[in-house]
């Protein structure tokens, strides 16, 4: 299963690369990096979105990342 996360991430690191602003893309590597225990780049991932997000007008999406970065704080 790590192999089939690690490619996801190698993935939505090369739509962030192409497409800075994909906050899709940071939200969804930060999902697989949080199977493989990266809990501060997970972190990263989601305020990136968050605020990407947020940029966007997109607060339901910003709430979410927001809430995922609170609950992994929390442990």
């Amino acid at each position: 299963m790590s192999n089939y996360k690690e490619a996801a991430i190698a993935d939505y690191s090369k739509v962030i690369e192409l497409s800075y602003y994909n906050a899709n893309a940071y939200y969804n590597r930060g999902l697989a990096k949080s199977d493989l225990g990266q809990k501060a780049e997970v972190i990263a991932d989601y305020q990136k979105a968050a605020d990407l997000y947020k940029y966007q007008g997109n607060t339901s999406d910003y709430q979410e990342a927001i809430n995922k970065i609170q609950e992994l704080s929390a442990e």
